[in-house]
């Protein structure tokens, strides 16, 4: 099951965390993870997006309503900055994430000069194709870097960011390019 960092701002202390564990244990195909009150950020496993959208409700109906994460480059108190490699001449530029009835909309600019390339970012797709206007190759989930290496081989360089989705989960961004 996958991953996620979900953000809840009316967390305080380590009752939260109990509360929201129990919670998310309730949910049928999720699983609480771990909880930190300092940055009231907590991790969990969901089998679908259904199942995430269950957790969201459950959580609200106990008094902690999922919330957006501090906006990029603007950690949670005392939350850690997730950090990407670099390995191309080009660094892409996520300029605006928005949620949508399926997950999110990113939009970004690419190497060859356009600044609306929109990658649709589908929930209940474990494994969505790459977005490419014009030979870069954009993914966005977890293992973007090594699911673009499997698809397009060795030759292309690959960078590697991390991008926090409206819901308050960071997702590893992946754009490939023949930078070599």
């Amino acid at each position: 099951m996958p991953q996620l960092t979900l953000y809840a701002p009316d967390i305080t202390c380590d009752h939260c965390i109990a509360t929201i564990s129990r919670a998310v244990g309730a949910v049928e195909g999720a699983r609480f993870l771990a909880g930190d009150p300092q940055t009231r950020a907590f991790a969990v496993e969901v089998g679908s997006g259904a199942a995430l959208d269950r957790v969201a409700a459950a959580l609200a109906a106990e008094g902690y309503p999922l919330g957006e994460a501090p906006p990029p480059g603007v950690p949670a108190p005392g939350a850690h900055q997730a950090q990407g490699a670099h390995t191309g001449p080009f660094r892409p530029d996520y300029l605006k994430v928005e949620r949508t009835a399926a997950g999110a909309e990113i939009t970004y600019s690419c190497p060859c000069g356009s600044t609306t390339e929109v990658f649709h970012l589908d929930r209940a797709q474990p494994d969505q194709a790459p977005h490419s206007c014009c030979g870069h190759h954009l993914l966005v989930g977890a293992n973007a870097a090594e699911r673009l290496r499997t698809r397009l081989g060795d030759r292309y360089a690959i960078d590697v960011q991390t991008l926090t989705m409206p819901w308050g989960q960071p997702v590893e961004t992946a754009m490939a390019g023949e930078w070599q």
